[in-house]
């Protein structure tokens, strides 16, 4: 049988959007989805802190090692809250709908029978754009329809591993791992990993949670 699961981000801006969008989520349909109002206040004083630190970890002005430690350790509490709301709030609640929960990242994993969909069966194309310091975004499309940055259909999203300096023989030496949900997303480097070549792979995973085939290496420098 299916069930409703989710995943954390784990890079810093990917973190900081998340964030945002499921506790904006929450604190606008807190009482339809039944969540105490105590709850939503205080992930949101954690969330001002996360968000304080990370405008300073972020900003090349300002960025620093002790700023991007203070950063990951402010995250904390936020992604507690963040669990807390989704295992006692959001998954399984008949009251959020199917496009909520989309918003809410929230998808199908496991289960049998015949809506359960396929693994995917094409790879994604990767390109990395430079556009700040330290920062390279994710640009997919399917090698099935190159010109769209869409994921192929039942698709959650783009697991991406990767590792930094050393190139990997394959997927399995990657040592960082990223689920890229839209296409453009980011992943922050520290400022010592600037310069250096980062080396990937990815492939689709469904809202089931089957995975298709692993795409070709790609790679680019860290600005």
């Amino acid at each position: 049988m299916s069930k409703e699961t989710y995943s954390i981000p784990t890079s810093p801006t990917t973190c900081y959007d998340f964030q945002r969008e499921i506790i904006n989520l929450c604190a606008a349909n807190a009482t339809t989805w039944g969540i105490p109002v105590d709850s939503v206040n205080a992930i949101k004083v954690f969330s001002t802190d996360y968000e304080s630190k990370y405008s300073v970890a972020n900003n090349r002005s300002t960025q620093s090692p002790a700023g991007t430690a203070a950063r990951e350790a402010s995250w904390i509490p936020v992604k507690e809250g963040l669990i807390n709301l989704f295992n006692h709030y959001l998954i399984n609640n008949d009251d959020i709908s199917a496009e909520d929960k989309e918003a809410l990242h929230i998808h199908l994993t496991g289960g049998g029978g015949g809506s359960v969909a396929p693994a995917p069966t094409t790879t994604p194309i990767i390109s990395l754009t430079a556009e700040e310091i330290s920062v390279l975004h994710v640009v997919y499309a399917d090698s099935a329809s190159p010109a769209s940055h869409s994921k192929p259909d039942s698709v959650a999203f783009c697991e991406v591993v990767c590792k930094v300096s050393e190139l990997p023989a394959s997927p399995a030496e990657c040592t960082d791992r990223y689920n890229i949900s839209r296409s453009h997303e980011s992943i922050v480097f520290t400022p010592e990993q600037r310069g250096k070549t980062l080396y990937g792979y990815a492939r689709w995973v469904n809202r089931n949670g089957k995975q298709g085939p692993w795409s070709g290496m790609f790679s680019a420098i860290i600005p």
